[in-house]
């Protein structure tokens, strides 16, 4: 987040692009495409310009600490962390039915060495085929046209030539720059099956079903070129939210157990998420200029929207938009500070700022929904053994320990500067706005419980970003609570909102606990695009 002041630029922003060393996994594309390719016909997986690293580790051997029992615990019930450095644990072997297996949905040419993930590309790739053929007249108006061309493998080995896009054939090194596309001169598809390549890192770090998923975003701009949305001359981040979409359509589908042979789990979907955020477009980037993307924060939502609505919502988008959240920075301020509030304490630190921020909304602006709320004072450990509270909240493990009855927040400081290396520093001011809608439901009387408790919490945090946001339109501030130390959205905030909502949320959608990590951002989401009045 910024904060303003006398001497200071406008805007203070609270993006963190370095990652700690112990980040194994820095994507550098993927499921995005983009109008890419020296005659601007092909429609990629990836932009050509440098992908963000995200902050999600790489799966390790530490074991999942979210195994958190199905039971709906007390609200005073201490629960278990999560370890940013293992968010996901060890992909599941997926075992596919032979029966949803058709051989000739890929042309894997020859030489092609067995992958991991081979059976299941196949079965998703059928299913994809099923599926547009059944619903793709229904949300489009017209009958559906499978390829003309095929889905082709690309790797090393391969001798047989695959098909160019305005050249006669498709280079492996050519391949790799681009991870997968789809081509309306021969209407095919491509990707990148190589053992080093991008896609098998996915596979191997997340599973096949981001795999899955990428090849589900090719087929939505094979969509859009049935219906002539790539005759348009749209920017490019329109015919991409569709296409996000359309693959988030697909994957609701498959997790709903409607796509046959083809398995796909509460850890898929938060491997869809997370593969959604580590290619969004680098901060500072207009997501309306040639090649733009969106926010982490935007193709996840447009992913949801797919996710919980279906085909014929995603038909919508090109004539009805979802919003964008901007990217570029704000001021010279925020590019020579790597877009990023100082961890502190001091006025123009980020706990400086964010707290009197926090306190002035709750006791100013929503006073008359939250009358009974009594503001909190920040104090910073660095254990647990410091607090002194009779009936803590239980969060101190992932960051922050609300204790009402002394109107105090105890921060974990190893915590909170561990989630502001891996993600920015509104992943520590997430979780802070999580306590203090905690603490405005308890004196207020919330009869609120477990899992709905949780997710109002996570709503009325977006409900906190909304009112602190830049107006899309003119880039102006919103009137400051405090002219001397008020709050305001920066760029890639929203996004580190939801990157940490992912690793503290619970592992299933059973659980019902926190809440999912899809859970949790939907109610995020609405708060922020809906503000306080979608959340209560």
């Amino acid at each position: 987040m910024a904060t303003p002041r006398t001497t200071l630029p406008q805007s203070r922003a609270v993006r963190r692009q370095k990652r700690t060393a112990r980040i194994a996994l820095a994507v550098a594309g993927s499921l995005l495409a983009a109008a890419c390719g020296g005659a601007d016909i092909l429609v990629t997986s990836e932009r050509a310009d440098q992908i963000q690293s995200t902050g999600f580790p790489s799966s390790g051997d530490l074991g999942d600490p979210n195994d958190i029992d199905d039971a709906e615990p007390d609200r005073n019930t201490p629960l278990e962390p999560i370890d940013p450095a293992d968010p996901m644990g060890e992909p599941d072997v997926v075992e596919i039915d032979p029966a949803a297996i058709d051989r000739d949905a890929i042309n894997f040419g020859d030489n092609k060495p067995a992958r991991d993930y081979d059976d299941f590309l196949l079965a998703s790739l059928g299913d994809i085929d099923t599926w547009l053929r059944t619903e793709y007249e229904a949300s489009f108006g017209e009958p559906y046209e499978p390829l003309e061309g095929q889905v082709f493998a690309g790797y090393p080995e391969r001798s047989e030539p695959i098909p160019g896009c305005g050249e006669p054939v498709t280079r492996y090194n050519e391949l790799q720059q681009f991870v997968a596309f789809y081509c309306p001169i021969g209407d095919f598809i491509v990707y990148d099956d190589g053992e080093s390549g991008l896609l098998a890192q996915l596979a191997a770090e997340f599973g096949p079903a981001t795999i899955g998923i990428v090849l589900a975003h090719e087929y939505g701009h094979a969509i859009q070129f049935r219906t002539g949305a790539l005759q348009l001359n749209l920017p490019t981040v329109a015919t991409e939210q569709q296409a996000d979409c359309i693959a988030g359509a697909w994957a609701g589908r498959a997790a709903a157990g409607d796509a046959p042979g083809v398995p796909f789990s509460d850890e898929d979907i938060r491997a869809g998420l997370i593969a959604m955020i580590q290619v969004q477009d680098p901060v500072g980037i207009d997501p309306n200029q040639p090649g733009g993307h969106g926010s982490g924060f935007d193709r996840v939502g447009a992913f949801q929207v797919g996710f919980q609505e279906g085909l014929s919502r995603c038909a919508l988008l090109i004539d009805d938009p979802l919003p964008l959240t901007p990217l570029q920075f704000l001021s010279t301020d925020d590019v020579r500070n790597e877009g990023n509030a100082p961890f502190g304490f001091e006025e123009d630190d980020l706990f400086g700022f964010l707290v009197p921020d926090l306190n002035l909304l709750y006791d100013n602006d929503w006073q008359n929904r939250f009358p009974d709320f009594t503001p909190l004072t920040l104090v910073s450990v660095q254990s647990a053994s410091e607090i002194e509270c009779d009936s803590p909240f239980g969060l101190f493990e992932l960051g922050a320990e609300l204790c009402s009855e002394s109107n105090t927040v105890y921060l974990n400081e190893p915590t909170a500067m561990q989630l502001y290396a891996d993600f920015g520093d509104f992943a520590p001011g997430y979780l802070l706005g999580v306590v203090w809608a905690e603490h405005a439901q308890i004196t207020n009387g919330s009869q609120l419980s477990g899992e709905n408790r949780q997710l109002l919490n996570d709503c009325l945090v977006g409900a906190w970003v909304q009112t602190v946001t830049p107006d899309p339109t003119t880039g102006l501030l919103p009137e400051p609570r405090d002219p001397d130390r008020s709050a305001s959205v920066s760029p890639n905030d929203l996004t580190e909102a939801i990157q940490t909502a992912i690793v503290i949320g619970d592992p299933t959608q059973s659980n019902n606990v926190l809440g999912s990590a899809f859970e949790k951002i939907d109610a995020f989401r609405r708060g922020a695009l809906g503000g306080v009045d979608a959340c209560v």
